[in-house]
């Protein structure tokens, strides 16, 4: 492991109790996003509402530090609490749009807020977890006016090529699900041509619960208006006219009420700081790891059922397992940090964690494998 690692991996004291593999669950807050937390609070604490222009500076910095962060203009980002928040506010524009193309892949959050509104969908099958390229563009057929996708499939670990999948769209909305790779792969909207993103704070970003972001392409920004509104969707809210409804003309607008500071610092000091690692270091960090998970898991006999190939490969890796809560939960009692999903038992290492963590996993994998074979586990 490079000094640059070691140096990177003080940032997080959870190294210290136990292995922890879960991101594509939730990650631990990373120290500069901790710090910015407690900065807010006490600062809140003391101050209360005194300091309320710096936040709203601060708030609008880190607004323009995440647009760069994906190829964005500052006024097509807006600040949600969850992944699910984010696409309702986007399905809430485009149901009646027309149909709905997604797959059967999909978490929950992706899908519901559609069926909610009654727009039609239509899922394509997945083959081993993998989406098609070549099958989605046979069904790419008129009634189609959106695309719903996932950047990584929690349950496979399959990465979408976003860049091919945006020259395939037309003139078809594009919406992303990028919970499973923000922060974890590179990400610019405009070369992949997504209209529409969204994704939350406290899985690969590690910035904590409560937090996420939604992309809207200023060109749809000014096409559509909003369901809802609130006061600091206002022009100029401070004028606290309760007759106007002057909305602005950015993606802010779906900021009905008082800012959730402490978590937009949060994620902004997580994104500040995943940018001065580069989010390219931290891409090949993360293959670096699976590529030897994979290895050593094949090594030992077990099946991993995740794409292999490079192109599709993310920081989520799945294999299989008998038995699978069995196994989860006697290496949970170990200290080891993993999650059923799937087929099996789902692994997400992130940048700080080392080969040997993962090789102390395969070794304990594979010694309550050999015990529950040999009935010493019940």
């Amino acid at each position: 492991m490079s000094t640059f690692w070691k140096k990177i991996r003080k940032d997080f004291p959870i190294t210290k109790r136990c292995i922890y593999l879960d991101h594509a669950s939730a990650g631990p807050m990373c120290r500069p996003a901790v710090e910015a937390y407690r900065k807010y609070s006490r600062v809140h604490q003391f101050e209360a509402d005194l300091s309320w222009p710096q936040w709203l500076a601060k708030r609008e910095a880190v607004r323009k530090k995440t647009a760069a962060f994906i190829g964005a203009d500052p006024a097509e980002i807006t600040f949600t609490t969850s992944t699910s928040h984010g696409m309702n506010l986007i399905a809430e524009l485009l149901a009646g749009q027309g149909t709905v193309l997604t797959n059967e892949s999909e978490f929950p959050s992706s899908t519901v807020p559609w069926i909610w509104r009654r727009a039609k969908l239509v899922f394509q099958k997945s083959h081993a977890g993998r989406i098609d390229l070549k099958e989605l563009r046979k069904q790419l057929k008129p009634p189609v006016k959106t695309v719903v996708s996932s950047f990584v499939q929690y349950s496979s670990g399959f990465k979408q090529d976003l860049n091919a999948l945006g020259a395939l769209k037309g003139s078809r909305y594009f919406v992303v699900n990028a919970t499973q790779g923000f922060g974890a792969f590179e990400l610019d909207v405009e070369k992949s041509k997504i209209d529409f993103l969204c994704t939350n704070s406290y899985k690969w970003m590690m910035a904590g619960y409560g937090g996420g972001i939604l992309y809207i392409r200023k060109k749809w920004l000014e096409r559509f208006e909003p369901d809802g509104a609130g006061w600091r969707s206002m022009k100029n809210p401070d004028l606290m006219n309760n007759r106007l409804t002057d909305l602005r003309v950015d993606a802010a607008r779906y900021e009905w009420g008082c800012p959730p500071f402490a978590s937009i610092f949060a994620f902004g000091a997580a994104v500040e700081y995943f940018s001065q690692i580069g989010i390219q270091n931290i891409s090949r960090r993360i293959l670096e790891l699976t590529d030897f998970l994979i290895r050593r898991l094949e090594e030992e006999g077990v099946e991993v059922i995740s794409p292999k190939d490079s192109h599709e490969r993310s920081g989520i890796v799945i294999f299989k397992t008998g038995q699978v809560q069995k196994v989860w939960r006697r290496l949970f009692d170990q200290g080891v940090y993993v999650l059923p999903r799937g087929e099996g038992i789902r692994v997400a290492p992130h940048f700080y964690n080392t080969l040997e963590e993962i090789d102390l996993f395969v070794e304990k994998l594979v010694r309550v494998q050999k015990k529950m074979k040999a009935g010493g586990v019940k």
